[in-house]
Formats: C-alpha cells, structure tokens, sequence
C-alpha cells in the first residue's frame, strides 16, 4: 500500500476536502473522490492509504516428495538377542500353564473328592448289610449276636467318614452332596437305633424270665421264701428303673405297674406258704410268671415296630450309595 499527501490552501476556503481510503479499499466507493466537511480549523495534511494487489503464493504439497518405505527392514538387518527371546517365550509359556492350571483346578479338586466320596460310600456299603442282619436278630428271642457292638462301631465309623467327605465336595456337585450326606445320616441313625434296642433288650429280657419261687411250704422256710423274693424285686426295680425313657416306653410303663404290684404280690405269695397252701403259693407264683410273659411279648411287639423303622433307614442309605458309586 502506498500513502499520498495531499494539502489544502489555509486562507480561503474554510473547508476541507479527504478522501475516504477505508471506503475505497473494502469496495464502497467505485472511484476514489473527495469528500468535504466545514471545520474553521485550519486542515492538517491527511495520509491516504491505497490498496495494490500483492501476487497470490502458489501452495506447496508436503507429502510430494515422500516416498514409502519398508517398516522392520532394520530390524531385520540388525542383530537379534535370542537369549533375551527365548527367556520372555518360556516367561510367556509359564504364565499360560498357570492360567491353565488355576482355570482346572477346581475340576480336578472336585474329582478327587468325588473319588473319596465314592470310596467312603463303598467301605459303608457292607456295614449297612451287616446292619440289616443285625436289625433281623433283633426280633429273636434265641438269638443274641456276639459282634453287635463291634459290627455297630464299624458302622459309624464308615458313616463319619462319609459324611466329613461328602461335605468337601463343591457346589457344582450338589446332587452328590446331598445322597453322600443321606446316606451317612441314616446309617447313623440305623446304628443309633440299633445299639439302644439291643441294649434295651438285652436289659430286659433276663428280668422277665418267669421267678422261679418255691411252691412247697414244707421246703422252705418263710423267712428264706422272703429273702429270695425280696431279691428279685431289687434286681427287677434296679434295671426297670435303669431302662431310658424314650425306647420303648410302653414297655417300660408296663414294666413300671409290675413294679408297683409286686409288694402286694409278695404279702400274697408268704401269706399262702405260711398257711400251707401249697396251691396258693402256686397261683401267686403262675399270675406272676403271666405278667412277665405279658410283658415280654409287649417287648417284641414294640421291637418290630423299631426293626421297621431300622430296615427303611438302611435301605434308604443303600439306595443313596447306589447312586452314587454308581
């Protein structure tokens, strides 16, 4: 741009002329003119700018002069640390075959419990047979077994060890879990059921037997009927009084009336031998011997209700190892 200096005269006339440049330049005006204000002021020289035109620049690509080049060739040139290499692939292997030990693991945990499982299972299987023939002998009268306590210990060892097993197995093994910890708790409760009936029996047969008191008064003398009928009173009321309350407790509160007649019993059995009532002393002795058989046969009446019970409890558990050994 260039500036023109254009004056005016200071006398006459009092106005001035200036040019719009700003006007000219952005195109409001087509010819650059004057324009004329009045001021009294004398006019100061004013600087007109004009606008040129300045030549247009040419643009320049900067992708011009590039040219493609082959990525990893100097890698390839260079020289490669295959010890380093070989460190970081076996780094890598590592971590890999521990992801895939940590992501199998608990399969391989749950198939060794499930071994164990299936193991205690088998080593219970026998003690259960071993139970039912026990729960048969239970109801005869002429059979005692000798291994009840040792065949019942077995039992409830082979049973804990289930159960401690079965509760190792992991959730996704529910189904198993639950049959495992059935199967051990009803061959506990069948072993439960077991010893306290045998035992209870075995308490309680011997008291039953029918007394066998002297009838003849002309063979024993009162004060010796007396002695040994008060003998086997305390023997009866010391076991009667011993049996627990929650088996069989019919039997037990039958056992309990005999225990309250047997004073009566007692005066009624004397009085016949001290009069020489040999018939009367073996009346009392005969209505005596009834209740006791009346009692027994209460006994197993009430003992194969419990074999029932026992025989579900082990078939039940039977079933359960069935399924699971499969």
């Amino acid at each position: 741009m260039t500036a023109t200096i254009q004056t005016s005269k200071l006398a006459d006339p009092p106005r001035r002329r200036f040019r719009i440049a700003s006007m000219e330049a952005l195109g409001f005006i087509d010819n650059p003119g004057t324009a004329s204000t009045w001021a009294d002021a004398p006019t100061r020289p004013m600087i007109v700018a004009t606008s040129q035109t300045s030549p247009s620049v040419p643009m320049v690509d900067p992708f011009s002069e590039w040219q493609p080049t082959e990525v990893g060739s100097r890698l390839l040139r260079g020289r490669i640390r295959w010890g380093l290499l070989l460190v970081i692939l076996l780094m890598a292997a590592g971590i890999v075959a521990i992801g895939l030990w940590l992501y199998q693991r608990p399969e391989a945990l749950a198939a060794e419990t499930m071994l164990e499982v299936r193991a205690s299972a088998s080593a219970l299987s026998p003690d259960l047979i071993t139970a039912s023939d026990l729960n048969n002998s239970l109801l005869d009268q002429n059979q005692v077994p000798v291994t009840v306590i040792a065949s019942l210990l077995s039992l409830d060892a082979h049973a804990r060890d289930l159960f401690e097993a079965s509760a190792t197995l992991p959730s996704s093994e529910s189904a198993s879990r639950t049959r495992a910890s059935d199967a051990a708790s009803k061959a506990l409760d069948a072993s439960r059921l077991l010893g306290a009936n045998y035992a209870y029996r075995a308490a309680v047969i011997p008291i039953l037997a029918a007394p066998d008191f002297e009838t003849d008064p002309s063979l024993i003398a009162l004060d010796e009927a007396a002695r040994r009928f008060g003998e086997w009173q305390a023997r009866f009321d010391s076991v009667r009084s011993a049996l627990p309350a929650g088996s069989l407790s019919s039997i037990t509160t039958e056992l309990a009336v005999v225990s309250g007649d047997l004073d009566s019993i007692q005066t009624r059995y004397l009085d016949a031998l001290r009069r020489d009532d040999m018939a009367g002393a073996i009346t009392v002795v005969e209505d005596l011997s009834k209740r006791m058989t009346v009692a027994e046969g209460m006994l197993y009446s009430g003992l194969s209700g419990v074999h029932a019970t026992i025989q579900k409890r082990i078939d039940s558990a039977l079933s359960a190892i069935d399924l699971l050994v499969g």
